[in-house]
C-alpha cells in the first residue's frame, strides 16, 4: 500500500467529533446486541485475570441472544442500554449498544434473599465511553453525569418500580474500580459466593444496597 493510500485512510481530525451516550429500555430484537455487547465487555474487564479459553468459555455459554431473549421475556427483568449515535426517539435507527444494566430476579443462593430483593445482575459498558456525555432523549447533554452513573441511577429507579426494597450484586473480590463505584452508590458487603468462569472458581462479593 503506498504511503498517499495510507494518508487517505487515516482519520481526519477536523472531521472528529466526541461520542455521546443515551439511555432508553432494551427490547427483544436488542438481544443479539446485548449477547455482542455482553460478552466483548466482559473480555475486556477480565481478560487481564482469567485465562483466554476460560473467559471465552463463559462468554459462549452466558452471553447468547437466546439467553438475553429470555431474560427480556420475564416481567421481573429490566434492561436499561447504553446507546451511542442517534439520539433516543427514532425507532428506526436506535443506536449501537455500548453498556447497559440489568436488573432480574436474584440468582445468588448462597444468601437469604427475601421476596421484595432484586439483583443487579451486570452492568457493562466499554472503557472508552466512560467519560463521554450523556445526552437526554432531547439530545440535551445532562451536567456532571458520566454513563456508569446514568445506568446505575436506571437500575436503582427501575428496582424500585418493580417493589424491590434490597438491591443486590455480586463481583469479583479484586474488581476493586467496580467496588468503590459501589460503595460510592450506597451498597455494603453482606456475603461472598463462588462464581463459575468456564474452569475456574472466582471468589465473589455480594454486595447489596437499601431501597
Amino acid at each position: 500500500m503506498s504511503i498517499d493510500a495510507i494518508k487517505s485512510c487515516a482519520p481526519n481530525p477536523a472531521q472528529d467529533t466526541t461520542e455521546t451516550v443515551t439511555l432508553r429500555r432494551a427490547t427483544l430484537a436488542d438481544a443479539p446486541a446485548l449477547a455482542l455487547t455482553g460478552a466483548a465487555t466482559f473480555l475486556e474487564a477480565f481478560t487481564w485475570m482469567l485465562p483466554g479459553a476460560d473467559i471465552v468459555a463463559h462468554a459462549l455459554k452466558n452471553h447468547t441472544a437466546d439467553a438475553y431473549a429470555h431474560y427480556l421475556a420475564d416481567p421481573n427483568t429490566r434492561i436499561t442500554v447504553a446507546v451511542t449515535g442517534p439520539a433516543v426517539g427514532f425507532p428506526d435507527n436506535p443506536g449501537s449498544i455500548v453498556g447497559y444494566v440489568m436488573l432480574c430476579t436474584p440468582e445468588l443462593p448462597t444468601i437469604d434473599v427475601a421476596p421484595t430483593d432484586i439483583e443487579l445482575k451486570r452492568i457493562y459498558l466499554f472503557s472508552r465511553f466512560r467519560s463521554v456525555p450523556v445526552l437526554e432523549a432531547t439530545g440535551a447533554t445532562i451536567p456532571n453525569l458520566r454513563p456508569a452513573q446514568a445506568l446505575m441511577d436506571a437500575a436503582v429507579a427501575d428496582a424500585r418500580a418493580l417493589g424491590g426494597k434490597r438491591l443486590l450484586l455480586g463481583t469479583h473480590a479484586t474488581n476493586l474500580r467496580a467496588i468503590a463505584f459501589y460503595h460510592r452508590n450506597g451498597f455494603v458487603e453482606v456475603g461472598t459466593r463462588v462464581f463459575q468462569v468456564g474452569s475456574q472458581q472466582c471468589c465473589d462479593l455480594i454486595l447489596a444496597k437499601p431501597l
